[in-house]
């Protein structure tokens, strides 16, 4: 990988319909999320992009709270 920055680690994970994503951070900067494109069909053959990348601020590490859901994508 020569030339390139490791810029941060992902963690594999599944939502509530099994869909499978990755999440991780950018500490302090920002919480990372990247999803599959659920709405990607043939039409859109190339041009349509497979994953889309989120970027949102750090969660707070209050003990007494659950976590937030991951956005669901609208496109």
């Amino acid at each position: 990988m020569e030339g390139m920055i490791r810029v941060t680690g992902l963690w594999k994970s599944k939502d509530k319909a099994g869909n499978t994503f990755l999440s991780g951070s950018l500490s302090p900067i920002s919480k990372v999320l990247v999803m599959p494109n659920t709405y990607k069909n043939v039409q859109d053959g190339d041009k349509a992009p497979d994953y889309f990348l989120y970027i949102g601020a750090p969660e707070k590490k209050d003990a007494g709270k659950s976590k937030p859901e991951h956005p669901k994508d609208d496109l």
